[in-house]
């Protein structure tokens, strides 16, 4: 609305996901809190225009998502740290990731705030092409270059793809107790 005021309530619902009749119950609330005023230019063309109560709420609500955000990042790197911690316990040094999405991407990010000393992430493996290139300065390889790099173990870090990966590796004779599973630790 702020970008767009004559954004129709057919777009918005596109946007949000709801139906247009849903989207006007949202507007009519907003309207009734002040968050929103409406000019009808005629019974089918609306102009909508974010109050200053509306931008006060709306910078209330992207404050809130983000201290959110900040409590599950929190989670997420003391999980990643622990992870981490477990692997070097149990003697691993040099460790591959398979899967080079967001999942890896969080864990390098953690990685190199932290600087571990005593894990070191040598690559990441991933089956599809495309993503062959570089994640935060680490090398992305395909699964037939795994014995190019030396290794400890390779951790899969795909919840959706666990399971083929996991396979994928016992495919070529990968040795099961060097494949550490992020998510089903």
């Amino acid at each position: 609305m702020e970008e767009n005021p004559t954004t129709t309530q057919k777009e918005m619902g596109d946007i949000i996901n709801a139906a247009p009749s849903m989207v006007n119950v949202y507007l009519n609330e907003y309207e009734e809190k002040a968050y929103i005023e409406r000019e009808y230019l005629s019974p089918r063309k609306v102009i909508y225009r974010v109050t200053s109560e509306g931008v006060k709420r709306k910078n209330f609500l992207i404050i809130n998502y983000l201290h959110e955000l900040l409590k599950l990042y929190r989670l997420a790197k003391e999980n990643v740290v622990s992870f981490f911690n477990d692997l070097a316990s149990r003697g691993y040094r040099d460790i591959l990731l398979y899967g080079a999405g967001e999942v890896a991407g969080t864990i390098l990010e953690i990685v190199r705030d932290r600087e571990f000393d005593s894990i070191r992430v040598v690559a990441i493996i991933d089956d599809e092409v495309s993503k062959r290139e570089e994640e935060l300065g680490y090398k992305i390889i395909s699964r037939d270059e795994i014995d190019k790099y030396k290794h400890d173990a390779i951790v899969i870090t795909s919840y959706t793809y666990e399971e083929e990966i996991k396979s994928r590796l016992e495919e070529i004779n990968y040795p099961k107790e060097n494949i550490i599973r992020f998510f089903s630790n």
